[in-house]
């Protein structure tokens, strides 16, 4: 197969994908790092909260002892900061 149509239909491809899962990407994350103290209806109470609210939130919990690495913090912010992701999270 030509080299350029491979690489057109790696990035095609990787776009879905980026687009299928990033709900459930969102949902691991939380599953893991949050619903030890929370439910996942915790969050999807918070819908249409900007990024900088789920900053200064996970900030809160990580001064709460919530076991949450700065990667991993900016995954959380980013996913639940976006309401198509959190939309997803909570639909399931």
């Amino acid at each position: 197969m030509n080299p350029i149509k491979t690489t057109v239909l790696i990035v095609m491809a990787l776009f879905i994908l980026e687009g299928c899962s990033s709900g459930d990407r969102c949902r691991k994350i939380v599953t893991e790092k949050c619903t030890s103290c929370h439910s996942i209806n915790t969050s999807c109470q918070q819908e249409e909260k900007s990024k900088k609210y789920w900053e200064v939130t996970v900030d809160q919990m990580i001064r709460l002892n919530a076991p949450i690495s700065n990667r991993e913090k900016k995954k959380l912010v980013r996913c639940l900061g976006k309401s198509k992701n959190l939309t997803e999270l909570c639909e399931k």
